[in-house]
């Protein structure tokens, strides 16, 4: 994945300000997303393999609960 700036993650996150910035951070400390200056100099995030391993967990939790379905 192509690291993304943190605006442009908020927005895709479709939260509030104030949700986004609480996920964001206590993810950034688990390190599910890493940070990295562009080659401007300012700073993009990126998934890390500890992140693609909790996003693996969860696609396949809600696949399951999907295809559940009566």
């Amino acid at each position: 994945m192509t690291p993304q700036k943190k605006m442009r993650i908020m927005y895709r996150s479709n939260l509030n300000y104030a949700r986004f910035n609480n996920y964001f951070s206590d993810y950034l400390k688990k390190g599910f997303i890493e940070a990295k200056k562009d080659h401007d100099g300012k700073m993009c995030y990126h998934i890390s393999e500890r992140g693609k391993t909790l996003l693996a967990v969860l696609r396949k939790a809600q696949e399951l609960t999907v295809s559940n379905e009566l």
